[in-house]
């Protein structure tokens, strides 16, 4: 029996040791492993995927701090692969939980970036803050350079290039590991780009794609690439924009990266269609939207719905160019509404911060009132009475800010009238007032004749002078009722409330002729501007806003097609497109 249980004891202690001796050859494997599929992620995303997996199945065996490592690392292979809400709590317990202080600031800059993807703005701005007030104490280089990337990712989307541009500079300088040009170039020329800034490919654009290349960020060298082929579509050079983009397609559908995926489609589909491919621009408009982040509503989707709504009229298959045209204004209006929420809710933060700060500073008044009250009491009460001023000063100002950034965010910055949201939203009222009062509405849907050939021949200066010349004779014409709004570029809404359809019919051939008498002489342009219009009544439309912009943007699309400057209104009734001169025609027989 003493040998028996000597043999157990021994046999434990063995096993024991060998455990512990295979314990600590798997930690050291483990890190690395860890180590390597942070390093790779963007770069080689089926290895990181591959690495996570051998993780996994050894997690039972990893210490604590490598548990909250890998957590961290699938809440971002979550965020590549677009499922936003999915990698939130993993990010945000590791942000909380983990004992490494440089990994809890990466996690907390990444559910920065996640909540921004995911709509989720006020949270976005919100937090972000706090990143960058941390990151003057973040030592570690590749923290660093995912806080500075966040920052100008998130400015770049609500149109602070000016941030954007100083923190993807910073990026650049700090060049950490030889990242910089790269990974602070790709934000820098999404900056450049989106602000009219970056007219022609440069040796600076070149460079930064041969950076990427170098380090093996094929990702982030593509998404360069693709403000290249947008600098070749705007120039018009659609054949060499084709054969760029088709050169590294395979590698962007090989990194199974929603966003960029759908960026290049639909950068191919409009390069097509411009020189004269159509079978292959459907073809990439489908893909844009087959491939892109799905349940969400990108510019690249909202493109390829346009399109497709172009290439079904150009083939005369009409149901389906309705169709189409109806996916494009849902997309279109999500889209610009969540570009509105991001602008909003950066806005408010913005100003909590500074409300903020305001309070702050008003209780270390206080506190400094309180403290002179014990040597001079008169001197108290008049500071007290200052404070107060200030206090009353600083609810006044928040509430002017408040009802100050309100009118922004209803207002187009170029012209003055009503942006999209807000002319939806207005006209929608209209609408159901007028359904209410039994009264008759028409939706007019207006666009300036070969406007893309002013940009292109007297520059995007000539081009905006139009537009506010356009705007303001029109206005001179809008009665107090009337609702004016810009859709987006040189296309513009009016709702004519209380107007039957030949009143409005008259009324829109007055505001062609009053657009017609607009010039840019001081540009060098000496033709006249025309404008097309499309009309449609509530009486034979109904009073939903949809089924109005879409017969009107019919009508439109025929005045287009009679030769343009000229007003076509709506007719169901005769299941067909009448036109103010077919109308006038008609009269003058009948007389």
């Amino acid at each position: 029996m003493p040998a028996s249980r000597g043999l157990r004891g021994g046999l434990f202690l063995f096993c024991w040791l060998l455990s512990t001796v295979l314990s600590a050859q798997s930690a050291e494997p483990a890190a690395e492993l860890l180590r390597r599929a942070d390093q790779i992620k963007t770069s080689d995303h089926a290895g990181f995927v591959s690495l996570l997996g051998k993780l996994d199945r050894q997690s039972e065996a990893l210490s604590e701090k490598q548990r909250h490592y890998l957590r961290y690392l699938q809440g971002w292979k979550h965020v590549y692969d677009g499922k936003y809400e999915a990698s939130i709590p993993l990010l945000q317990d590791v942000a909380t939980e983990s004992s490494d202080p440089t990994l809890r600031f990466r996690a907390g800059t990444t559910v920065v970036n996640v909540l921004a993807l995911a709509t989720r703005y006020k949270e976005a701005f919100s937090k972000l803050s706090g990143v960058l007030d941390l990151l003057p104490s973040i030592p570690d280089g590749t923290a660093r350079e995912q806080g500075l990337g966040v920052a100008a990712y998130l400015y770049n989307q609500v149109g602070e290039y000016e941030l954007g541009l100083r923190y993807a500079s910073r990026l650049i300088e700090e060049n950490w590991a030889g990242r910089g040009t790269c990974n602070g170039g790709q934000l820098k020329f999404e900056a450049l780009y989106k602000s009219g800034k970056l007219t022609e490919i440069t040796d600076e654009l070149i460079d930064a794609v041969d950076s990427c290349e170098q380090i093996g960020e094929t990702i982030y060298a593509n998404q360069i690439r693709t403000y290249i082929a947008h600098l070749h579509i705007d120039q018009g050079r659609f054949g060499t924009a084709v054969k760029f983009l088709n050169e590294h397609y395979g590698e962007v559908l090989e990194s199974r990266y929603p966003h960029l995926t759908a960026e290049y489609d639909s950068l191919l589909a409009a390069a097509y269609h411009r020189s004269g491919n159509p079978n292959m621009a459907r073809r990439h408009a489908l893909s844009a939207i087959e491939n892109g982040v799905q349940e969400q509503h990108t510019a690249p989707g909202v493109a390829a719905y346009k399109l497709l709504y172009e290439l079904a009229q150009e083939r005369g298959d009409f149901k389906l160019a309705l169709n189409y045209q109806t996916k494009y204004m849902i997309a279109s209006r999500a889209y610009l509404d969540d570009v509105s929420a991001r602008q909003i809710a950066y806005e408010k933060v913005k100003h909590e911060i500074l409300a903020n700060q305001l309070q702050i500073d008003a209780l270390n008044k206080q506190n400094e009132i309180l403290q002179l009250e014990r040597e001079n009491n008169r001197l108290y009460i008049a500071l007290l009475v200052s404070i107060l001023a200030f206090i009353a000063l600083w609810a006044y100002k928040t509430k002017r800010l408040q009802m100050h950034f309100m009118r922004l965010s209803q207002k187009d910055g170029l012209t003055g009238i009503a942006n999209r949201p807000h002319f939806i939203d207005r006209a929608g009222q209209l609408l159901e007032l007028g359904r209410k009062n039994e009264q008759e509405l028409c939706v007019v849907l207006c666009d300036l004749d070969y406007f893309k050939a002013i940009n292109d021949r007297y520059g995007h200066a000539a081009g905006d002078f139009v537009l506010k010349k356009a705007v303001d004779v029109c206005q001179s014409q809008m009665r107090p009722q009337d609702l004016f709004g810009r859709f987006g570029g040189e296309e513009f809404g009016i709702v004519l409330a209380g107007c039957e359809l030949d009143v409005a019919r008259q009324r829109c051939d007055q505001l062609r002729a009053a657009i017609e008498s607009v010039t840019a002489v001081e540009f060098g342009m000496h033709s006249n501007v025309t404008a097309s219009f499309g009309i449609a009544s509530t009486k034979i439309s109904g009073y939903e806003l949809r089924m109005l912009l879409a017969h009107a943007d019919s009508a439109l699309y025929q005045a287009k097609r009679e030769g343009r400057n000229c007003v076509v209104a709506y007719d169901l009734k005769r299941g067909s497109i009448e036109s103010l001169a077919e109308r006038t025609e008609q009269q003058a027989g009948a007389a």
